[in-house]
C-alpha cells in the first residue's frame, strides 16, 4: 500500500520544522543538560536511533509492569523508581534527537515522523504505568487519564498540521508533563502507590486554614490521585482553548509555514476523527463494562496503536503536504466492529458467550499488523525517495556533513 502519492514525494524537500517552546524549565534548566548530553553521542549515530532507544525505555517499563502486575495493580516499590528513571531517560533522548540531527546534518521529514510516532505510542503506554503507580488500577479514572493524554497529543498534532508550528506552552506535555510523571513514579517508589489514595485533608490537615470553609471540605475530600487527574483535565482545557485560538488566528493570517487552506470550518472538522474514536471507545466500554475492571491492560494498548495510526497519518500529511486525513478506515472499522460485537453479545436473548479477553487480543493483533504496515511502509517510501537511512547515516550524508563543515 502506498501512503505518499508519487506526485507528492517532492513535497518532502519543502518540509521545514517550525517550533515554539515557551517552557521556562526547558529554557533555563534542562537546555544546558540537553546540550551537554548530546555531545556524548558520536556523529555516526543516527538521530532516529536515539529516539528509538528512548521508546525502548518506556517499553521496558511496560514489560516490567506486566511481569509484576498485569492487572495494573501494585508492584514492588523499586519498580516505580525504575519507571521514573527510565521515563526521564526517555525524555532526555527525545529532547536531543533533534539536536543530533542538526549536528549530523540529517534533519528532515523522516525525523519528524519518527519522533512524533514514538511520542504517540509513549502517550498511551505511559498511562499503563501511571495507573499502577497512582493506585488507579483498572478503573474509569484510568480511562479518563487515557482520554486526557491522547486528547492533548492529538490537539497538538492537529494544531501543528494547520499552523506549521509545534507549539509548546509554559506547561507542556513533553517537558513539565513528563517531569510530573517522573516525580509521581519516584514518590511511589519511596512511599508506595498507596500514598496517592490519601485524601488532601489527611496530607495537609495540620496546615489547612479555614477548615470549616465549604470549599476546604470539598477539596479536602479528594484523593491525591484524583487531584492529579483534575490538574490534567485543566491542562487539557487550556490546551484546547490555546490550540483553537492559534489555528483560527493562522487561518485568518496565514504564514509560509501554515497550511494553505484557510477554511476554519474544515480545520475544526479535523477534530472529528479523535472524537469518533473516543466516542466509540466509550460505547464499547459501556456495552462491556467488565473491560474497565478486568481488561484495560489490553484495551489501552489497542487504543494506543489505533491512536498512533491516526496521528501517524496526520504527521505524514503534514510533512508531505497532503490533505488532512479525515477518514481512517483502520480505526473506524476496528472501533465500529468492537462496538457491534459488544452490542450483539449483550442485546441478544441468548448471549454469544464471547470471551472479551480473546476478542480484545484479536483486535490488538489486527491493530499491530495495521500499524506495522503503516510504519514500515512510510519509512521505506521516504528512505527510498530521499536516499537516506532510517536508523543509520549513509556515507553520502556523512560526506555532505563534512563538506558543510569545511
Amino acid at each position: 500500500m502506498t501512503y505518499i502519492p508519487k506526485e507528492s514525494l517532492p513535497n518532502l524537500h519543502r518540509y521545514k520544522y517550525g517550533g515554539v517552546d515557551k517552557s521556562l524549565v526547558s529554557r533555563y534548566i534542562l537546555s544546558v543538560y540537553w546540550n551537554n548530553l548530546v555531545k556524548i553521542f558520536p556523529l555516526w549515530i543516527a538521530p532516529n536511533l536515539i529516539t528509538l532507544l528512548g521508546l525502548l525505555c518506556v517499553v521496558f517499563n511496560v514489560g516490567t509492569l506486566y511481569y509484576y502486575a498485569p492487572d495494573l495493580g501494585p508492584c514492588p516499590n523499586w519498580v516505580y523508581t525504575s519507571f521514573g528513571v527510565c521515563l526521564f531517560i526517555y525524555q532526555s533522548l527525545d529532547a536531543i534527537d533533534g539536536k543530533q540531527a542538526r549536528r549530523t546534518g540529517t534533519s528532515g521529514p523522516l525525523g519528524e515522523l519518527f519522533d512524533h510516532g514514538c511520542d504517540a505510542l509513549n502517550t498511551s503506554l505511559g498511562v499503563l504505568t501511571w495507573a499502577s503507580a497512582t493506585s488507579l488500577g483498572q478503573s474509569w479514572w484510568t480511562v479518563v487519564s487515557l482520554i486526557a493524554s491522547l486528547g492533548n497529543f492529538y490537539l497538538s498534532t492537529w494544531e501543528e498540521y494547520h499552523t506549521g508550528i509545534l507549539f509548546l506552552g509554559y506547561f507542556s506535555g513533553p517537558v513539565e508533563g513528563v517531569l510530573m510523571l517522573v516525580g509521581v513514579h519516584l514518590i511511589s517508589g519511596y512511599f508506595g502507590p498507596a500514598f496517592w489514595t490519601l485524601r488532601v485533608s489527611e496530607l495537609l490537615g495540620p496546615v489547612l486554614i479555614w477548615e470549616d470553609h465549604p470549599l476546604t471540605r470539598i477539596v479536602g475530600g479528594f484523593q491525591l490521585n484524583h487531584v492529579l487527574i483534575v490538574i490534567g483535565a485543566l491542562v487539557l482545557l487550556t490546551n484546547i482553548v490555546t490550540g483553537l485560538v492559534n489555528v483560527i488566528h493562522i487561518k485568518r493570517n496565514p504564514t509560509d509555514f501554515s497550511h494553505p487552506d484557510r477554511s476554519i470550518r474544515k480545520a475544526l472538522v479535523g477534530l472529528f476523527p479523535f472524537i469518533f474514536m473516543i466516542g466509540a471507545g466509550y460505547t464499547w466500554l459501556r456495552l462491556w463494562p467488565s473491560i474497565v475492571s478486568e481488561h484495560l491492560n489490553l484495551f489501552i494498548p489497542l487504543m494506543g496503536l489505533l491512536f498512533g495510526h491516526q496521528v501517524g497519518l496526520m504527521i505524514i500529511s503534514h510533512v508531505a503536504k497532503l490533505d488532512f486525513p479525515y477518514w481512517n478506515s483502520t480505526v473506524n472499522i476496528l472501533m465500529t466492529a468492537g462496538c457491534v460485537l459488544a452490542y450483539l453479545d449483550t442485546s441478544l436473548e441468548t448471549p454469544l458467550g464471547i470471551s472479551q479477553s480473546a476478542a480484545l487480543k484479536s483486535f490488538l493483533i489486527a491493530a499491530v499488523i495495521q500499524y506495522g504496515s503503516l510504519v514500515f511502509g512510510v519509512i521505506n517510501e521516504i528512505c527510498t525517495y530521499l536516499n537516506i537511512g532510517c536508523l543509520t547515516i549513509k556515507k553520502k550524508q556523512q560526506d555532505q556533513q563534512q563538506t558543510t563543515k569545511n
